[in-house]
């Protein structure tokens, strides 16, 4: 299914020969279609929406510039640019089902996957993510450098320890960065 966000975003794309972000691109787009603030109701449920039109968008784009006219589309998570035949550096991947973003261009290139993503899906992706970037380490070792004794302590018993610690090393009151720093890791990840 072609995405009416090729030829906008082409346009975006020729308007800025050095590149964009996709949040740019996004900014754009909102100016310009007033409909494409209007995808959904639920605010993360919008966001998801704007951005898998943006990449099927690009991804789209990407495989038609290189098999029609020999351009390549870098996409990337800082800068989206053109780049023009004279300026790539043949490889062996020099298509998207050989590149490193196959993946991603499967994804974002599969229509059901940007149907099938509800309310409670963009949900559950938020979660994983946050679960995801959550501190590394285990919970025995945030437990030791919080100094909890209990193996299963309540929240209010993390949240007063954290903020006894936090008092006595703090930087500001001559206390140990690193140590400071650590003691918020270990906080952030028994809260999670």
């Amino acid at each position: 299914m072609k995405n009416p966000l090729v030829g906008p975003i082409l346009t975006i794309l020729k308007n800025n020969p050095n590149g964009i972000s996709e949040f740019d691109i996004l900014k754009a787009l909102k100016e310009r279609l007033p409909e494409f603030s209007q995808l959904a109701k639920d605010t993360n449920l919008l966001l998801f929406r704007q951005h898998f039109l943006i990449m099927n968008a690009l991804y789209q784009l990407q495989s038609s510039l290189w098999q029609e006219d020999n351009l390549m589309l870098s996409i990337s998570a800082m800068r989206i640019h053109l780049v023009s035949e004279t300026h790539i550096q043949l490889s062996d991947s020099t298509t998207i089902s050989d590149s490193v973003d196959a993946k991603l261009a499967a994804y974002y290139l599969d229509w059901e996957e940007y149907e099938k993503t509800d309310v409670e899906e963009v949900s559950r992706l938020l979660n994983s993510f946050y679960k995801g970037i959550s501190l590394g380490g285990d919970r025995d070792s945030a437990l030791k450098t919080l100094q909890i004794q209990s193996n299963n302590p309540t929240k209010t018993v993390i949240k007063q320890q954290y903020r006894k610690l936090a008092q006595q090393h703090h930087p500001d009151r001559g206390g140990d960065q690193d140590l400071f720093i650590d003691l918020r890791q270990a906080y952030e990840y028994l809260m999670f």
